[in-house]
């Protein structure tokens, strides 16, 4: 199985992804990023995986921004597209050109806190349970299908940062685990 993963960040879930194909069965064909800053990029270029690069902020037309996107599968054709950590919401045509092939790792146990902030959403809502959820993509953010959550107690010396640094390293574990799961 080919993929091709997005993402806007560090890099950890990249890296576990790349890392898990000597492990797992699926092939890490190309990557994506929209932020030429991403600490991820040095994965891809340690790795000898395929970048593309296209910064959102050079285009005032998202329609634009999406077609370049577009072109950039088309070439790859991928059986899957990864998001891990790509922090834009994809626009409509990709999501339908790519229906049932875009795969989300979201840190909470959705439907709760979908979007932003959600170890900060969870701790001020004094929840004693956070989590992650791998969900299938849709035009509606974070709404898509379930595929699989995992979950931990929060502790009472937890911050933002611990309980982050707890769910990334529960995703890395089990992202690359769930897309050597997923059927063409």
């Amino acid at each position: 199985m080919k993929i091709v993963v997005f993402f806007s960040g560090s890099g950890t879930n990249l890296k576990s992804i790349i890392d898990g194909q000597t492990k797992y069965d699926y092939e890490v064909i190309a990557a994506f990023t929209n932020n030429p800053q991403a600490g991820g990029i040095e994965f891809c270029y340690q790795h000898k995986i395929k970048l593309k690069i296209i910064n959102h902020k050079n285009y005032q037309d998202r329609e634009i921004f999406d077609q370049k996107i577009h072109a950039f599968l088309e070439e790859m054709s991928p059986d899957f597209i990864i998001l891990a950590g790509f922090m834009r919401i994809l626009g409509d045509s990709i999501i339908s050109n790519w229906e049932g092939q875009i795969i989300n790792i979201h840190p909470s146990l959705l439907p709760k806190y979908p979007g932003l902030n959600t170890h900060k959403r969870a701790l001020d809502s004094a929840d004693k349970v956070h989590g992650t959820t791998i969900h299938y993509v849709t035009s509606e953010l974070d709404c898509g299908p379930i595929i699989r959550q995992e979950q931990i107690n929060i502790e009472p010396n937890d911050d933002e940062n611990t309980l982050m640094e707890r769910i990334k390293k529960i995703e890395n574990l089990i992202y690359p685990e769930e897309i050597s799961k997923l059927k063409i």
